[in-house]
């Protein structure tokens, strides 16, 4: 498995197989960074704010996008449990919610 960080909280996760994993994408101009180089079979966005939902820059054809997704899927080889957090302490008032992803892969 490769983990690659792509600045700000953009990531990239290559599994054994080749299945690879976005996660925050952004779009790099906004932020004074290069965009995101690759392309993503599954791309996992934890909130709708500019800086972390960029999924244009990662997307390609038969991409999975979940955004702010709470639950279990799998996805290939892959289980995603999203959890409803807060992207702020004071319960989502000032910035709103905000989604922690757990991602399992088998083999």
């Amino acid at each position: 498995m490769l983990v690659k960080w792509h600045g700000h909280a953009c990531f990239e996760i290559v599994l054994e197989n080749g299945f690879t994993i976005a996660l925050d994408p952004h779009d790099g101009v906004s932020l004074g960074l290069k965009p995101p180089a690759f392309k993503a079979d599954l791309i996992l966005v934890s909130h709708p704010h500019f800086d972390h939902n960029a999924v244009h820059v990662v997307k390609k054809n038969g991409s999975i996008v979940l955004e702010s997704f709470i639950g279990e899927k799998r996805v290939d080889n892959v289980i995603v449990k999203g959890i409803q957090s807060y992207h702020d302490p004071s319960g989502g008032i000032l910035r709103g919610r905000n989604t922690i992803y757990l991602v399992q892969s088998e083999g």
